[in-house]
């Protein structure tokens, strides 16, 4: 007969050691096909436990076809196809690198200190989420996402962005800006030239290029992207950031928005996307309204996301879609399911409606607020940046854009960052380049501890 040292189960329960055994034997071959298993009360003496340890782990091993019964007779091995994993297998895939927690400070990280986040209120939330008793959040949800969640978005973005239009129909939740870009570039058409400004290498651009798409860069002025460069040329759809233009932190005047409604209204199919990412932080007293609030045409696509206002790992974000463009989504794609998870979704318009989001909007926008004003003095008073170094005048966002005049390579400053235990990334527009002699960094400031402040650009300092 059979037996196993249950002594060497370790923190295993009893029932659980002695599945897996068995069906270690049986998968093994140790155990034949049709061989008939102790009875449970033989087993149950041999093993010195009770009845109901060998019971239940019979049961277990029954109900996932290790075992088969005959009323009368006992358990029986089943016949099984069963491919025992080589112990030896090496992984496919190389192991994820280490985490980028090392660096004292990283100026790319997009996020707010996390201490900033009031985490109790988001786990009251999710506990209520958890806890629901009917069956909504068990159910499928619909592919524009939970009509809770679209509800509570809409109210906010008619309060802040003075959208007082949107009804929740037209609003689509996905998990991720990149997600919801993907599926308008399905439902825009097919072979369209798309306009942005040139700030550099965008991810959007590689995914409109995945599905078939011309992705053009156009040159930019102080009032954002040109229009008289996008007349001249045949574009289809244009990409804006009208509330903060990255890095620079600029707003797009209204004159300028007027330009590009004209262009999009003078040619049926013509579209504009309005990303408003981190456009919540708006340190300048007069702060524009979103196109899509100013579109009488229904030309304009809106995108935002919770991921820079929430946490990095929250991956809600959502486009609100003209009705014609609703209409085709619902048409074309459609059957793809909604990528966020019932519980997160719900607990996120809990969050909302009963004014946590609000409230933590507002504690962020006064941290920054004092960030901001406490780096510009911190640079002025830098006995190295203040003669080497010039900030774009910036009135949204969390990013700003450092000129720094200096004879090092960017090589030769990468390396001394190293040194300094500083990350960071260049600016690099793809049709221009730096002032002769200078160097572009751009600075996210969203990640600095206050208390740290001098101790950062005094390392940045140190490189020049």
């Amino acid at each position: 007969m059979i037996s196993y040292d249950l002594s060497k189960r370790g923190d295993l329960p009893r029932y659980q050691y002695l599945y897996t055994r068995i069906r270690e034997d049986i998968t093994n071959g140790r155990l034949r096909p049709d061989e008939r298993m102790p009875s449970k009360r033989r087993f149950a003496e041999v093993l010195n436990v009770s009845v109901n340890t060998v019971m239940t782990a019979y049961d277990l091993l029954v109900a996932e076809g290790f075992l088969y019964t005959i009323e009368k007779k006992g358990y029986f091995v089943s016949r099984l196809h069963y491919v025992v994993p080589k112990a030896d297998k090496k992984p496919m895939a190389p192991p994820d690198p280490p985490e980028d927690s090392h660096w004292f400070m990283d100026f790319r990280a997009s996020h707010a200190p996390l201490q900033l986040f009031p985490a109790s209120l988001w786990a009251k939330c999710m506990r209520e989420a958890i806890g629901v008793s009917d069956s909504t959040l068990m159910s499928t949800v619909s592919w524009r996402g939970m009509r809770v969640l679209r509800e509570a978005i809409a109210a906010e973005l008619a309060d802040h962005r003075g959208m007082t239009r949107v009804c929740p129909e037209q609003i689509v939740v996905g998990a991720g800006t990149e997600y919801l870009y993907s599926r308008l570039m399905q439902i825009l058409g097919t072979n369209l030239t798309i306009a942005s400004a040139d700030t550099g290498a965008s991810k959007f651009a590689q995914i409109a290029q995945n599905h078939g798409h011309h992705w053009r860069y156009f040159p930019i002025d102080e009032k954002n992207l040109r229009v008289d460069s996008i007349i001249q040329a045949p574009v289809d759809v244009v990409q804006l950031s009208p509330a903060n233009l990255f890095p620079y932190g600029t707003t797009m005047p209204i004159d300028r928005r007027i330009a590009f409604f004209e262009w999009a209204n003078a040619k049926k199919g013509r579209w504009i996307i309005e990303d408003d990412y981190d456009a919540e932080f708006c340190f300048v007293p007069a702060g524009h309204r979103s196109m899509f609030s100013e579109d009488a045409q229904d030309k304009v696509i809106y995108l935002n996301t919770f991921s820079k206002t929430m946490v990095p790992s929250l991956r809600i974000s959502y486009m609100v879609l003209p009705p014609a463009l609703l209409a085709r989504y619902e048409e074309t794609v459609s059957f793809y399911a909604c990528s966020v998870s019932s519980f997160e979704q719900y607990a996120l318009a809990l969050f909302i409606n009963r004014g946590y989001y609000e409230r933590h909007l507002f504690r962020l926008l006064k941290h920054y607020r004092r960030l901001r004003a406490a780096i510009l003095d911190e640079i002025r008073h830098s006995a190295v940046l203040s003669d080497i170094a010039e900030v774009a005048d910036f009135g949204v966002g969390t990013h700003f854009l450092m000129t720094v005049r200096t004879d090092l390579s960017e090589r030769e400053i990468l390396s001394r960052a190293t040194a300094k235990s500083l990350r960071f990334h260049f600016f690099h527009p793809l049709n221009q380049r730096p002032p002769a002699g200078c160097v572009q960094i751009i600075i996210n400031f969203a990640s600095i501890d206050a208390a740290n402040v001098h101790a950062v650009f005094e390392r940045l300092a140190a490189i020049f």
